[in-house]
């Protein structure tokens, strides 16, 4: 009960701002609730094979890619709040795009709706990170991450939970349409009350943002740094497949769009615990790491032979606190060793390279189940994350014992 008091009552200090920024999205990501857990099964339904809905889910992830790099220089030269308003602007073709999508039957506004969606998240994902980076104090950023979590998707859950019932009496694109007039909104709450906490930017804006500058930045980074951005790389890698190809797997078994939404809801449901899961990071440090990542490779190993749908969902649920606990972990480290004038640059390029993971794994992943089926996808997947678990336990004992 102190711990839900102490989080009402903002007794960890969260500043004004974030609090702002968190509610702002929280208001966009009503819009997303309604039916995001139905993209996947929207983006088959233009594909019609795995690989060809995996290559068409990734155009955001090119999209996101190219951009940025560049964004992340620029988050160290302009105010975060300018670089939010600019990518909540962009939902609003992400919007238009899925609705038209739905009512031509024309693959090209999906096409349109996920360019725009990987450019406004990497504008708006980037300015808000930033902004939290630099208004929070650094040993309590998990905190602060998990904070903003918990309450962004405790709203994107509710508004699943009323798309469980519209889905059944409105078609998809129009549930998906919804992301245009809440993000109107957004971006009006952004405007109005976060931009005056803003802080100035660490750089001066006449200086350049080119592609050979980010690379000399990456050059400049120590090994525990590059570490953490490889584990993001294969992580992303893994998150991507999973959430992408489970939905779609289980619309092949019969399962109908309800199942679905439910499923999407359990999944996301861990994140609402973003706050608690920080503090716990804060405690007991990236040694958590290793441990989940082991977990991770028999659950995803599990996933291979599980067709009963309830659990499919426990093993989802078991896998998105999994990944909330990493993740919001992962931002902090990677705060405490990044430069503090290039926190905006460090943050960008390790987006890039992580979303390419998540652009690579669900193009390998569809080529693979194409060919061989669900279940050697799944095996193979646990593999690398059993791999990858040995490699990251061993560079959290060095750099443990490097501070010791």
């Amino acid at each position: 009960m102190k711990t839900i008091r102490s989080f009402w009552n903002n007794q960890d200090g969260i500043p004004r701002g974030v609090r702002v920024l968190t509610w702002a999205t929280s208001v966009r990501w009503i819009g997303w609730g309604f039916a995001e857990s139905l993209i996947p099964v929207f983006l088959f339904a233009f594909a019609k094979t795995y690989a060809s809905a995996g290559l068409l889910r990734g155009v955001y992830d090119i999209a996101f890619i190219l951009v940025m790099p560049i964004l992340g220089v620029l988050a160290d030269r302009m105010r975060a709040t300018t670089l939010i308003i600019i990518g909540l602007s962009l939902y609003l073709v992400v919007g238009s795009g899925y609705l038209l999508a739905g009512v031509t039957g024309l693959a090209i506004w999906i096409v349109i709706a996920r360019l725009a969606n990987g450019i406004g998240y990497a504008f708006d994902g980037i300015g808000r990170e930033t902004y939290f980076q630099r208004h929070a104090a650094k040993e309590k950023l998990a905190t602060v991450f998990g904070y903003f979590d918990t309450i962004a998707n405790f709203w994107w859950c509710a508004a699943g939970i009323a798309g469980i019932f519209l889905v059944k009496f409105v078609p998809i694109h129009w549930l998906l349409f919804l992301i245009a007039p809440t993000v109107v909104i957004a971006m009006f709450i952004v405007w109005k009350w976060a931009r005056p906490t803003d802080s100035a930017p660490s750089v001066r804006a006449s200086e350049r943002a080119r592609y050979r500058d980010i690379a000399r930045e990456f050059v400049t980074w120590d090994w525990k740094l590059r570490s953490l951005v490889g584990f993001s790389f294969f992580l992303s890698f893994a998150n991507a497949i999973i959430a992408f190809f489970l939905p779609i797997q289980m619309f092949t078994e019969g399962a109908g769009y309800v199942p679905i939404v439910i499923m999407g809801i359990i999944l996301t449901i861990p994140t609402m615990f973003g706050w608690f899961l920080g503090k716990i990071f804060d405690k007991r440090g990236p040694r958590l790491f290793a441990y989940g990542l082991l977990a991770f490779a028999a659950l995803t190993a599990a996933l291979g032979f599980a067709h009963a749908y309830w659990i499919q969902i426990a093993i989802a649920f078991v896998i998105g606190v999994i990944q909330e606990l990493v993740s919001i972990g992962k931002v902090e480290l990677m705060t405490r060793f990044a430069n503090p004038e290039h926190i905006g640059r460090v943050d960008g390029i390790s987006h890039s390279i992580s979303d390419m993971g998540a652009l690579i794994g669900p193009l390998a992943a569809g080529v693979m189940i194409d060919a061989w089926g669900n279940q050697i996808m799944y095996v193979a997947l646990a593999l690398l994350l059993l791999a990858l678990s040995g490699v990251l336990a061993f560079v959290v004992h060095i750099a443990t014992e490097e501070t010791a």
